[in-house]
């Protein structure tokens, strides 16, 4: 027998005896080695979306191997053992050294050892990595990192610099009584190390790196005026934003303007961020006939801001990553999207926010501006000096103090600080 008809067959035998251990040993085949190296360090990360982005650049601008499992495939697999009522993000840890669930506990460790040591069996794994602290389908993998010794980190794709957020989470984690288990978790800004502070025994485990993501953002080049082509509506359809209707109210202004002053090589972009984000914007907005807007998701915004003569949002970090390059912000200000300071990314008051960002306080206000950009009007942009101070109110800035010089060299650091402890414990 051939040693891949050996090795489904044992697959199926230990199926029946052992459904738990076969599960993780068939999950690891779906990992994702692109671009792996011997020699290296190995992170396995569950994959998801935003957090994707940081991937990518960490694996252009380190030296350690960065390879993905989908973290949706992780969580279908454990939905066998778990029941729905348990599957509560930040409670689900610490129902797990209870009673409600502890019982489940040495299945989900079973089947993780068995998923990352088949893993081993192609390249050794130095380090676990997810992105935030208390997913619930996370900590089988947490579980299985602490018995094999090796660190389960967190690269948080998360930012809490909204005001209401940082109380938010420190209720959410008193609520739950959630204690981080894992070895590190590196941020995005002071902000976001406060939200999760209380989860964590020794806070100096919480590294502030700054965001990946960006690292290729930090030296972009202008582009001319002739090039700038695309007028870019950022969505904020979800419910989360709080300002669904206001959001429908600026599409249709979009749309209309967009309609009244389409000129040769323009481009009406709505900027949706996933797949199911542009179908429910399509259901909601309505694709009219003869529309003049493009609905995408896929387009980075490394590509799309340079381009554009105007970025239009609303309580989005998209709005905050504009701040690296000159294109013109502009916040629909009325409505819904007027609210409390507290429920703000973008404070309308803030004299520093107003010297780079346009508020149109007014559905009029704001089709003029379009219409403005639309004929080649350069909006409001600031001072790159104003941009970038409003970019570090919100996250870290690579280089400050004499630190690493991009985000991805401090996460690097992080990693191997991590790495490195481990090894030693284990050699102790």
């Amino acid at each position: 027998m051939g040693t891949g008809l050996w090795r489904r067959a044992s697959l199926s035998l230990l199926r029946a005896i052992d459904p738990a251990r076969a599960a993780g040993i068939k999950l690891a085949s779906k990992i994702d080695w692109a671009g792996a190296r011997p020699g290296r360090p190995t992170v396995l990360c569950l994959e998801r979306s935003q957090f994707i982005k940081d991937i990518e650049e960490l694996r252009r601008f380190t030296d350690l191997n960065w390879v993905t499992l989908n973290a949706v495939k992780l969580k279908q697999t454990q939905e066998r053992w778990v029941p729905e009522d348990d599957r509560q993000q930040g409670y689900f840890s610490t129902w797990l050294k209870e009673a409600r669930c502890s019982h489940i506990r040495p299945t989900l460790e079973k089947f993780a050892i068995a998923l990352i040591e088949e893993a081993q069996r192609h390249m050794p794994i130095d380090a676990v990595a997810t992105a935030n602290i208390d997913y619930w389908q996370d900590e089988a993998m947490k579980l299985a990192c602490g018995r094999l010794g090796i660190p389960f980190l967190v690269l948080c794709r998360e930012n809490y610099t909204i005001p209401w957020t940082v109380p938010w989470m420190h209720e959410h984690l008193q609520k739950a009584r959630f204690h981080f288990d894992g070895a590190g978790l590196a941020v995005f800004s002071q902000a976001t190390k406060d939200a999760f502070a209380p989860g964590f025994e020794n806070p100096d485990d919480i590294w502030v790196t700054g965001a990946p993501r960006y690292d290729r953002w930090l030296h972009l080049a202008p582009l001319s005026d002739a090039e700038k082509s695309h007028l870019s509506l950022i969505t904020f359809n979800d419910p989360g934003y709080m300002a669904t209707n206001t959001f429908l109210e600026v599409a249709e202004i979009f749309e209309r303007v967009a309609r009244a002053e389409d000129r040769p090589g323009l481009t009406w972009l709505v900027k949706c961020k996933k797949r199911g984000d542009r179908d429910e914007v399509l259901e909601r907005v309505g694709s009219l006939d003869g529309s003049p807007l493009h609905f995408e998701y896929d387009t980075p915004l490394f590509e799309l801001y340079p381009r554009s003569r105007i970025v239009i949002g609303y309580n989005s970090l998209a709005l905050i990553e504009a701040m690296l390059t000159d294109a013109p912000v502009v916040v629909p200000c009325w409505g819904e999207t007027r609210a409390p300071r507290k429920d703000l990314l973008l404070d309308y008051n803030d004299p520093l926010t107003r010297r780079v960002v346009t508020f149109a306080e007014t559905p009029e206000a704001f089709a003029e501006l379009l219409a403005r950009a639309a004929r080649g009007e350069r909006l409001l942009t600031g001072t790159p000096d104003d941009r970038r101070a409003l970019f570090q109110a919100h996250l870290h800035f690579p280089g400050l103090d004499g630190g690493p010089a991009t985000a991805s060299a401090a996460t690097e650091a992080f990693v191997r600080h991590y790495v490195e402890k481990a090894h030693k414990a284990r050699a102790a």
